[in-house]
């Protein structure tokens, strides 16, 4: 019989401030290419995008709770960070990928 294991991961972030202010950037971006006001099949919604590659680095710190081990390893990787906006609304993230 297995027990389980718990595990915390936690990603630690080198400059998120800096990392913020280009995606609050992203999303601030006030140029609408009239994209929301293209005519759409019914039910779907015409939507502007924009997107911004960013690289990241940190350290990703895992915890084994019942050994009391710790790992920590050092990351650097880009991210690809993508806001939508529809038709009347302000961009919003609402998702990012690694690229790695």
């Amino acid at each position: 019989m297995f027990m389980k294991q718990l595990m915390s991961i936690t990603a630690n972030l080198e400059q998120p401030g800096i990392l913020r202010n280009v995606i609050e950037k992203l999303a601030s971006r006030h140029v609408d290419m009239g994209f929301t006001n293209a005519i759409v099949p019914r039910q779907w919604n015409a939507i502007e995008t924009s997107g911004i590659q960013a690289t990241v680095s940190g350290t990703i710190d895992m915890y084994k709770d019942d050994a009391g081990k710790e790992v920590n390893i050092p990351f650097d990787s880009c991210f690809l960070f993508t806001c939508i906006k529809g038709k009347n609304d302000f961009f919003n993230l609402e998702w990012s990928s690694s690229l790695s």
